[in-house]
């Protein structure tokens, strides 16, 4: 799972907060170790560049698999709750007829967007028994984002209540991870700041540049 996806799927979850955490306190991190690189006076420009670069990459590998291992343990809820509202969990018969009858009913209402099309159909399929379609509804009305069928629907199933509101909360969580991902640039030092993080890698991956020295002090331990 790549980083955006990752921060996705933790918003999915409601985890907003412990990503920002953990995107503030890496970015504390990578802030101190840009500095250690910087105050090497012993080393040639060419040199810091490509040690910030290599300590941008590491930095960017360690919170990616932070971010994986976070959203690893989330995941698996959201499917659950997706089977459980939109899909055919805990709904009596065949599962393999269940299954064919859900794809059916998902291919109603696709073509569907108004939202007293969608109401009606909701009402009619709730009073008929027809729970597979009466999903298939709240799905497309939670694509829509029309509230007032969800809320009439999660009105009459009110088990499928909290797993239905996670439903919600999770549709729409691109403006939300875009304003974090905009927070990336810490990890991104100022003397690379033209560069996006794969360019910063390749720079990284290019190997040590000649060691030609500033000063006649000692070499850096940083990277020993």
């Amino acid at each position: 799972m790549n980083r955006q996806d990752a921060i996705k799927a933790l918003l999915r979850a409601g985890k907003g907060q412990e990503v920002r955490d953990l995107l503030d306190r890496k970015a504390r991190t990578a802030e101190s170790r840009f500095a250690e690189v910087r105050a090497d006076e012993s080393r040639t420009d060419d040199y810091k560049r490509w040690a910030l670069a290599v300590e941008s990459s590491r930095m960017l590998r360690e919170l990616t698999k932070e971010l994986d291992a976070m959203a690893g343990r989330v995941v698996s809820k959201d499917r659950d709750d997706a089977e459980s509202v939109f899909g055919v969990r805990g709904i009596a018969g065949d599962p393999a007829s269940l299954t064919i009858s859900r794809r059916d009913a998902g291919d109603r209402v696709a073509g569907l967007n108004a939202r007293s099309e969608l109401r009606e159909l909701l009402q009619r399929a709730t009073r008929s028994g027809d729970e597979v379609l009466a999903r298939a509804v709240a799905e497309r009305a939670t694509e829509l984002r029309y509230d007032d069928v969800m809320h009439h629907f999660l009105a009459d199933r009110p088990a499928l209540d909290a797993a239905g509101e996670r439903l919600w909360n999770s549709q729409h969580v691109d403006h939300a991870s875009m304003g974090l991902t905009v927070g990336m640039v810490a990890f991104k030092p100022e003397e690379l700041a033209g560069m996006n993080f794969d360019s910063i890698e390749a720079v990284a991956e290019s190997g040590e540049p000649g060691q030609t020295t500033n000063a006649s002090a000692g070499s850096w331990g940083g990277f020993g």
